[in-house]
């Protein structure tokens, strides 16, 4: 059958793989870490009707419902050192406090600030003597322990190292010996610029002061290229993908213009891709929230050629998607979250639309984004159980 490694990269480049690989992102927060695509509000309904008490981690979550994943190595190509989480009001449900990266704000505590968005009050960065301060503290490519990286499986750290740490050849081996796809953290440059100064001020700061946002932008870039560079000459073992994170659009489109993207983003871009293309990395991916259309130009010219989730609430049509822009753009996601809580037919209905891609390659099929507690256990066996079989058939 191949391992979940070999499937994913012979779909990925349209080969004939032995079976689908049937990725579950990590975009939920099981347990109140990042390993499946769950909520812990999900898993809890689940409970109710009558997923077995015994399954308790990301990892028997997993393999109960026999998804694949990634071993993600996670570089400190971001914020570094990270604040400590700072409460400042304490509301009952709510609590305000200081985020890691220095943000003021507002959220629901426990299982449920993972399906609510922060209210943000305070933004670290307000001026460019903010921004000065910040990249001194917090940005700082030499910064001690920046080279520090983590292994990631089933929302666990297997391992934390660096080149000089002792255990830095057992990292090594398990990267090397992984039987699933190994993929490295690239970096970010909208998403953390904008959670760095807020969506709003950032959308008044690209006309009153653009050169600021170039040189952040360019900044984040030069600092992933220096962490990922760094990384990547020691560690001489394969790695398969790498991951930028941005969530720039909305269900219009983007967050950015086009034209700011392209003067501000996509030289960045490039130049960090370029190196991970250097060490045979060339499935470069983007994890963007929103209607992609206008932008999948933009990151197919940077060197990114795959883009999840594919939210179909925003717009995201994969067949569509791969009509317009061709095989160049490998599609992840794609199938609507929505119809999952509608019952079998609605399921059915769902992939009998979206699965015909498979055929083509360069397509994996799943939900798009994290599982909301509107979906049943029985309606999402039964989702897993027709994915597989029907992947099967496609293929």
């Amino acid at each position: 059958m191949g391992t979940p490694r070999a499937n994913f990269l012979k779909l990925m480049n349209y080969e004939q793989p032995a079976r689908m690989f049937n990725w579950n992102r990590p975009f939920g927060f099981y347990q109140g870490r990042n390993g499946t695509q769950y909520w812990h509000n999900t898993v809890d309904r689940w409970y109710r009707e009558g997923l077995s008490p015994e399954i308790k981690t990301h990892a028997q979550l997993n393999d109960y419902f026999g998804a694949d994943r990634s071993l993600r190595i996670i570089l400190k190509t971001d914020v570094w050192p990270l604040n400590e989480k700072q409460v400042t009001a304490d509301e009952g449900e709510y609590e305000t406090f200081y985020d890691s990266i220095g943000a003021l704000v507002r959220q629901f505590k426990g299982a449920d600030f993972e399906t609510s968005m922060p209210e943000h009050i305070q933004f670290p960065i307000t001026s460019r003597q903010d921004w000065a301060t910040y990249q001194k503290k917090h940005l700082d490519p030499g910064a001690p322990g920046r080279d520090r990286f983590e292994l990631h499986l089933d929302g666990e750290v297997l391992i934390e190292s660096d080149p000089e740490a002792q255990n830095f050849a057992e990292a090594q081996e398990i990267i090397r010996n992984s039987r699933w796809p190994v993929e490295v953290t690239a970096g970010s440059l909208f998403g953390r610029t904008r959670d760095l100064i807020g969506l709003t001020n950032l959308s008044y700061l690209l006309y009153d002061d653009a050169d600021l946002v170039t040189e952040i932008m360019t900044h984040l870039a030069d600092l992933s290229l220096a962490v990922v560079q760094n990384f990547l000459q020691h560690i001489e073992v394969p790695i398969d993908t790498g991951m930028w994170w941005e969530d720039m659009a909305y269900n219009k489109g983007p967050l950015i213009s086009p034209k700011h993207v392209q003067k501000m983003m996509v030289p960045n871009y490039q130049r960090v891709n370029a190196l991970l293309h250097q060490y045979d990395i060339n499935l470069v991916g983007v994890d963007s929230d929103g209607n992609l259309d206008k932008l999948i130009p933009l990151w197919l010219d940077s060197g990114i050629n795959f883009v999840y989730p594919n939210e179909v609430a925003a717009g995201n049509d994969v067949l569509e998607t791969r009509k317009k822009y061709g095989p160049e753009m490998r599609l992840v996601g794609g199938i609507d979250k929505r119809a999952l809580a509608k019952g079998p037919a609605a399921i059915r209905q769902e992939l009998d639309r979206r699965l015909p891609l498979v055929t083509q390659g360069g397509y994996l099929p799943s939900v798009d984004h994290s599982v909301p507690p509107d979906i049943s256990f029985e309606d999402y066996q039964y989702y897993v159980q027709l994915h597989q079989r029907e992947c099967a058939r496609y293929l």
